[in-house]
């Protein structure tokens, strides 16, 4: 018999077949998966079940079994006397039975079905129909439904008249333990109570199937504006963590319901500074049982305790792929950001802009970066992002995804604008101006001293309108982009001279926009300000641009080109990238060299596989580990991914700093 930790976990992947899959089972929180007891007998691995005392055959979905079974003993103190597995439940007058994984019954003689579970083997999405099924057949009230990482503990309602069918079914915070009634779980949760979702995008992909098909909205507008006010019950002032939470689903009519969360969300509004992210006569449209549905599947979560990284990615998911894909918008995997920021090292005072922010992904790790290198309270964090951090996209949702991460992220505030940050005119007469300065025509030199984006890259700017911002432009109007839209003009001379040339320009027909956001993103630099900036690796190399990058030369220090891996922005697109770093001349960085260094990198590890799945660290053994090293199942800490962008980045630091002796690199 095998129990040890150490013994149990290797031949627990060989029953998953994945060791990544042991660390999915987070649901358990208190050691569970270490405690089943697992052998080898004969080549061929069994689990000792305690309820039928005997050996099985160990599969996956009898290891999640066997982890609830102590769960239920554990956590729900019910005795195995009161627990069937395999228990055999009709299914119509007509139909075969089948067979619920595991049911709890209220008495001891096992008549009164309480609690149903139907589990599923790690990944797997599949089963909640068949418990609600189950529920549905027997009268049982309570459910749960679990692949041992994502989870759905469901009620069964009656209608309060007929007691009859139809029966409606919604997510409940936590199953009744031992003793405990209906009236015991409707209580609201505390704060302290609240656990991080695991996976965001699963718990709206359910949803979206549940409860949004039907309902006639748009399921980004109105589980945003949800989001908005659990965000806002969260980061109440004053708060603790034995408050009873305020976004709970009441005991009432469907109108008392949308009562308590519209209000919530219109409180949300109101708070300083938030009330820029929605109009002001903005309410919620999802009413009905779609409502007390999707409020339920999040009433027993956490945003602010949810990891970012799986925040956005769920934003990323409810945003319209095909539209983000006309647009060329991707959200930049958090590897790429994390080199960048750590290649500029923004500062304390330095007065940092995305103009093409999507979800704020460069300004987020901006404020981590800050707070690690400082020590900073969050207190620091709060001024320092308020005076110094400012996000402009020209994409409505965009901009509300953005204010909300900056919101979880520890802003509070949120300097993001929502407007087209190539259209200077545009910037002039919105309230960008007042909070970050004026870019007039002739200006070339900003305010701010870093510059982090990764700009669209897909179709021109064209049209007769469109273009005639690019009066404003250098590129366009020089015809510095392409050497083929010079034209030339015979000067009459003398008798007995040679005739000579005057060469003249013509304004381009189109231009693409990474083109144009270079430019701009140059011109909101200081003198001596830096940047980095995702592009297509076609600038770089081809000879159709060697122009362009005759004109950058003489605007910035090329400091480093890093290439980027063709997976790198998989699933979206295989386009092939690069970030390009520049430092403009002025300022510390002095006047235009005709001969300088620069760091060049190709990355070979991008973190993700051919279809864009993220690809994890692991040890020897198999065991994923987190960015210190250590095995997940003992810090805690999510996994981290295996790319080798943190190596370029401190190759170049370390570059930076020994061979060039950057200002921005060299402490004092």
């Amino acid at each position: 018999m095998v129990s040890s930790t150490q013994a149990t976990l290797p031949l627990l992947d060989a029953v998953f077949r994945d060791p990544s899959l042991k660390y999915g089972l987070k649901f358990f929180e208190k050691g569970e998966r270490n405690r089943i007891q697992l052998r080898e007998n004969e080549g061929k691995i069994e689990i000792w079940c305690a309820k039928r005392e005997r050996w099985l055959r160990a599969k996956p979905e009898e290891a999640v079994r066997q982890m609830f079974l102590i769960w239920i003993q554990e956590t729900l103190k019910y005795p195995l006397k009161r627990v069937e597995v395999e228990r055999a439940i009709q299914m119509g007058e007509d139909a075969e039975k089948e067979r619920a994984d595991i049911v709890i019954f209220s008495d001891d003689a096992c008549t009164d079905p309480y609690i149903i579970f139907e589990l599923k083997k790690p990944n797997s999405s599949s089963g909640l129909e068949q418990l609600r099924s189950y529920l549905r057949w027997t009268g049982c009230f309570f459910g749960c439904w679990s692949n041992g990482n994502e989870y759905s503990h469901q009620l069964r309602e009656e209608d309060p008249d007929t007691r009859k069918a139809p029966y409606k079914f919604r997510d409940i915070g936590r199953l009744p333990r031992q003793g405990e009634g209906l009236n015991d779980i409707l209580k609201p949760l505390t704060f302290a109570e609240l656990k991080p979702i695991s996976n965001m995008k699963g718990l709206i992909e359910r949803l979206e199937h549940d409860a949004l098909a039907n309902a006639g909205v748009n399921a980004f507008d109105e589980l945003f504006k949800l989001f908005f006010a659990k965000l806002h019950d969260e980061f109440r002032p004053k708060r603790k963590p034995t408050d009873a939470v305020q976004f709970r689903v009441p005991m009432g009519t469907p109108e008392e319901v949308l009562d308590r969360f519209n209000g919530l969300f219109q409180e949300a509004k109101r708070r300083p500074h938030w009330n820029e992210i929605f109009d002001v006569g903005e309410s919620l449209k999802l009413k009905g049982d779609a409502l007390k549905l999707c409020a339920a599947a999040l009433e027993p979560f956490s945003l602010a305790k949810t990891d970012l990284e799986a925040v956005d990615a769920a934003f990323e998911y409810l945003i319209n792929p095909e539209q983000k894909g006309q647009k060329g918008q991707y959200f930049t995997p958090r590897p790429v950001v994390k080199m960048a920021v750590k290649m500029l090292n923004p500062q304390d005072g330095e007065k940092v802009i995305d103009p093409a922010c999507g979800s704020c992904g460069f300004l987020i790790h901006t404020i981590r970066h800050v707070q690690k290198l400082y020590g900073w309270t969050q207190e620091q964090v709060y001024r320092y992002a308020n005076e110094c951090l400012y996000a402009v996209d020209f994409d409505d949702r965009l901009k509300k995804v953005a204010k909300t991460m900056m919101i979880i992220a520890g802003d509070g505030k949120a300097n993001v604008f929502g407007l087209n940050a190539l259209d200077v005119r545009e910037w002039q007469n919105s309230d960008a101006a007042k909070k970050i300065g004026e870019f007039s025509k002739t200006a070339r030199d900003g305010d701010f001293d870093v510059v982090l984006t990764n700009p669209p890259f897909a179709g021109n700017i064209t049209g007769k309108t469109s273009l005639s911002v690019f009066d404003l432009y250098e590129l366009a109007v020089t015809g510095a982009l392409r050497e083929d839209d010079e034209d030339e003009d015979v000067i009459d001379t003398e008798e007995g001279e040679e005739p000579t040339k005057k060469k003249t320009r013509k304004k381009v027909s189109g231009m693409k926009r990474d083109i144009l956001f270079l430019e701009r993103c140059l011109d909101m630099l200081k003198p001596g300000g830096r940047m980095a900036i995702v592009l297509p690796q076609g600038n770089l190399n081809n000879l159709g641009t060697r122009s362009l990058r005759s004109w950058m030369a003489g605007r910035a220090r090329l400091l480093a080109v890093v290439g980027l891996n063709v997976n790198t922005f998989k699933k979206f697109t295989g386009t092939k990238t690069s970030v390009v770093f520049l430092q403009k001349w002025g300022g510390v960085a002095g006047e235009p060299l005709e001969d300088y260094d620069i760091f060049m990198a190709t990355s070979e590890k991008s973190g993700k596989d051919n279809s864009g799945n993220y690809i994890y660290k692991t040890d020897d053994l198999g065991n994923q580990i987190d960015e210190d090293g250590n095995p997940i199942t003992e810090s805690g800490k999510p996994p981290a991914i295996d790319h080798d962008l943190d190596e370029i980045a401190e190759a170049f630091v370390e570059w930076g700093k020994s061979e060039q002796g950057f200002s921005f690199l060299v402490e004092d």
